[in-house]
C-alpha cells in the first residue's frame, strides 16, 4: 500500500478546494465571498457554488465529517467558510505548509505559491499568466457580476483546484519518498501529523477573523498630530543622551557619548568617512545593556517614522494581518514586521484596548524553552531546576556559586551569569560572545561554559546525539512531525564565509517543539470556544468576556495541558489582565504618555475650534 492509497481509503471523498472572494480593507480576511468549487481527486468528480448573491444562510456544501478538504493556503477558504457561517471541516490538509514543511529553509524565499510549487513538479498551468490577472482583476474591482462574468470566474477557480490535485498527489509521494513510509503505521502517523497541522491552520483562520481590538480615539489622534509633535518629543528625550543639535543628528556628539561617556572603544566605524557606525542593527546590539543607546535607537525610530506601522484596521475598527503561520523553518508565526501589533515598539502597543464588556488576557508559557529542553532530553537537574520556578538562581546553587539561601534579590550578579550561559547554550554563543556579555576574560568564560555543561552533562548528551542523528539522517523531527533537512553540514554567514551550521540548529529541536505545543494550545483552546485575538512568540492573546473572568482558568489549564501532550510534561502558564489599555514596563509606557502630553499640549495651543464645537476631548469619548 502507498500512502495516496492510504488516505483515499480512510475518507469518502479527498476534495480538493478553492475560493474566489474579495478581501477586507487589510487584505487579511474574506470581506465578499464570490465562489466555490471542488475537485473528487481520486474521482475527478467536480461542483462550483455561486455564493455572491445568496444570504450567508449557514449551509455546507458538503457533510464533511468523513471527508478530506485539500487546500493550498487554507487561511483562505477556511475564512471564506467562516464569513458564510459554514460549518468549518476537522480534516484539512494544507499543502502550502507541506511544501514549506520540505523546502522551507531549501528554496529561494517566497517561491512556494501555488503556481511555483506546480512547476517544481513538473505540473502545466492550463491559464496564462495574462488570463490569471485579468480574471483576479474582474473578481476584486466589481460588487456585481454578469452571467457571463460568473462563468469566467467559477472556470478560472475550478482550474486551480485541479491544479492543486496534481500539486497534492506530488506533495503526498514526496513525502512517502523523503520520509520514507513503508508500513500503515507510518502513514497513520504522518496523516495525523499533517492533519495536526491543517487544524491549527484553520484555527488560525478564525484568530484572523477576531482581529485586535484597538482604541481607535488614541490611534487617529496619534496619526493625525504625529508629525505636528514629533520634533518636540525628539528635543525632550534627547535631553538625556545630547546626540542631537535640535532634531539634526551630531556624529561628534554620538562619538562623545559612545567613547567618551560609555567607554566603547570597539564601536564599529564607516570604511570611508571613518565615524562610528549608526547602523540600526548596531544599535539594537548593545541596545539592552546601555540605557542612553535605546533611548537613541527610540529616537531615531521615532523620528524616522511619519505614521504609525503595526496597524491595519478593518472597517468593525480591529487590526488584522495574516499571522502565517508555519512559515520559519521552526514553524512559528512570521506575520509581517510593519502589520502586526506586537511587532511594533513596545510603547505603540498601548493602542491595543479591551473592548467594552470584556478583558484582554495575555497568556505566556514561563521560561518554555529551559522546560523543552529538560523533558525532551529526560534532564532531571534541568526539570528540577525549571520547577523552582527561577532556574538561574537554581543552576546557581548545583554550581555553587549561590548558597543554598540565596534569592533573586540577594545574588542578582550570579544570577545574571546563568542566564547568559542558557542564552548563549540556546543559539550556540561561543566563549568570546559569553565573555563579551559578563565583561570578562576568555579564561573565565571558557570556565563557566564548563561548569554549566557539567551541571547538564544529560541534557548535552541529548542535543549532541540529536544533532548528530539529523546530520546522519539528513532531518531533523520533532515529535509532532515538524521538520527540517539537513543538505549540507556548512553554510554562507552574513559576509559571505563558510561556516559550521551546528550551532546556527542547536536550538532548532526547542523552538520547533515550541510551535508544536502552541498549535495545540490554539486547538485546545478554540475547540472550548476560548476567543484568541492572536498568538505571539510562546503567548497568547485572549479576548475574555468579563462576566466570563473563570474562563481565564480554564485556558490556563488547557496551556498547560497542551504542553503535556507535547512533551510529556506541565509548563507554567503566567497571565497579565488587561482592562483598559496594554500597558508597558514604565520606560516604555514613559515614550506613549509624553506623546499624547503633547499631542495634548498642541491641541490646547492650536485653537482650532470653531465656534459651537465641542472640546476634541469631549469629541474623542465615543469609540469603535
Amino acid at each position: 500500500m502507498s500512502f495516496e492509497n492510504f488516505i483515499r481509503n480512510n475518507f469518502d471523498r479527498v476534495l480538493s478546494l478553492d475560493t474566489e472572494f474579495r478581501m477586507d480593507a487589510t487584505k487579511t480576511i474574506p470581506e465578499k465571498v464570490v465562489c466555490f468549487c471542488y475537485e473528487d481527486i481520486f474521482t475527478g468528480e467536480t461542483w462550483k457554488f455561486w455564493e455572491h448573491d445568496k444570504p450567508s444562510c449557514g449551509k455546507t456544501h458538503f457533510d464533511n465529517s468523513r471527508n478530506l478538504i485539500v487546500s493550498y493556503v487554507a487561511t483562505a477558504e477556511i475564512g471564506c467558510m467562516i464569513n458564510l457561517n459554514h460549518e468549518v471541516p476537522n480534516n484539512i490538509f494544507d499543502s502550502f505548509v507541506e511544501i514549506k514543511r520540505l523546502y522551507l529553509d531549501r528554496r529561494e524565499r517566497g517561491k512556494f505559491s501555488l503556481l511555483d510549487t506546480a512547476q517544481y513538479y513538473g505540473i502545466l498551468d492550463k491559464m496564462t499568466k495574462d488570463q490569471k490577472t485579468d480574471t483576479r482583476d474582474l473578481i476584486i474591482n466589481n460588487t456585481s457580476y454578469t452571467p457571463e462574468q460568473r462563468e469566467i470566474i467559477l472556470d478560472y477557480c475550478m482550474e486551480d483546484v485541479k491544479l492543486n490535485s496534481k500539486v497534492f498527489l506530488e506533495i503526498i509521494r514526496d513525502i512517502e519518498r523523503k520520509n520514507k513510509l513503508k508500513t500503515e503505521e507510518d502513514y497513520r502517523r504522518e496523516l495525523w501529523q499533517c492533519m495536526f497541522r491543517g487544524a491549527a491552520i484553520a484555527a488560525v483562520a478564525r484568530i484572523e477573523k477576531n482581529g485586535f481590538p484597538i482604541d481607535m480615539n488614541k490611534l487617529n489622534l496619534f496619526n493625525q498630530y504625529w508629525n505636528e509633535v514629533k520634533d518636540n518629543i525628539i528635543l525632550k528625550f534627547n535631553q538625556d543622551i545630547d546626540c542631537f543639535d535640535g532634531t539634526v543628528f551630531n556624529n561628534k556628539k554620538f562619538e562623545n557619548l559612545i567613547i567618551g561617556k560609555l567607554g566603547l572603544t570597539n564601536w564599529p566605524r564607516l570604511f570611508k568617512s571613518g565615524q562610528l557606525s549608526t547602523n540600526k542593527k548596531t544599535l539594537a546590539e548593545y541596545a539592552e545593556r546601555f540605557p542612553e543607546i535605546k533611548k537613541l535607537l527610540e529616537i531615531r525610530t521615532l523620528q524616522n517614522m511619519t505614521k504609525l506601522n503595526g496597524y491595519q484596521i478593518s472597517s468593525d475598527g480591529r487590526a488584522r494581518t495574516s499571522l502565517n503561520m508555519c512559515s520559519t523553518v521552526t514553524g512559528r508565526c512570521a506575520p509581517s514586521t510593519a502589520k502586526f501589533p506586537f511587532s511594533t515598539a513596545k510603547w505603540a502597543r498601548n493602542f491595543i484596548r479591551a473592548p467594552w464588556g470584556s478583558v484582554l488576557v495575555y497568556m505566556d508559557y514561563s521560561q518554555q524553552e529551559v522546560a523543552i529542553q529538560g523533558y525532551l532530553s529526560g534532564d532531571e537537574k534541568l526539570i528540577e531546576a525549571y520547577n523552582t520556578g527561577d532556574v538561574y538562581v537554581k543552576t546557581g546553587k548545583l554550581c555553587k556559586m549561590i548558597p543554598d539561601h540565596g534569592t533573586k534579590q540577594t545574588h542578582p550578579k550570579e544570577r545574571a551569569i546563568f542566564k547568559v550561559l542558557f542564552l548563549a547554550n540556546s543559539y550556540g554563543a561561543g566563549e568570546n560572545w559569553i565573555a563579551d556579555q559578563l565583561k570578562c576574560d576568555l579564561p573565565t568564560a571558557r570556565y563557566y561554559k564548563k561548569l554549566f555543561r557539567r551541571i547538564y552533562k544529560k541534557y548535552f548528551y541529548w542535543i549532541q546525539n540529536f544533532i548528530d542523528n539529523g546530520f546522519l539522517r539528513g532531518k531533523m523531527t520533532t515529535a509532532f512531525g515538524w521538520q527540517r533537512f539537513i543538505s549540507s553540514h556548512l553554510k554562507r554567514d552574513k559576509n559571505g564565509k563558510i561556516v559550521g551550521i551546528k550551532n546556527s540548529i542547536q536550538n532548532w529541536p526547542i523552538q520547533s517543539t515550541g510551535s508544536d505545543i502552541l498549535r495545540q494550545a490554539i486547538l485546545d483552546l478554540s475547540a472550548a470556544h476560548i476567543k484568541i485575538v492572536a498568538p505571539v512568540h510562546d503567548a497568547l492573546l485572549l479576548e475574555i468576556p468579563k462576566p466570563e473572568l473563570d474562563t481565564i482558568k480554564e485556558a490556563r489549564e488547557l496551556m498547560i495541558n497542551a504542553a503535556i501532550k507535547v512533551v510529556g510534561g506541565p509548563i507554567r502558564v503566567d497571565y497579565e489582565v488587561i482592562e483598559n489599555n496594554f500597558k508597558q514596563e514604565e520606560k516604555d509606557q514613559k515614550i506613549f504618555d509624553e506623546i499624547f502630553k503633547e499631542i495634548e499640549i498642541f491641541i490646547s495651543n492650536s485653537k482650532g475650534l470653531t465656534p459651537g464645537q465641542e472640546p476634541l476631548s469631549k469629541r474623542c469619548e465615543v469609540r469603535i
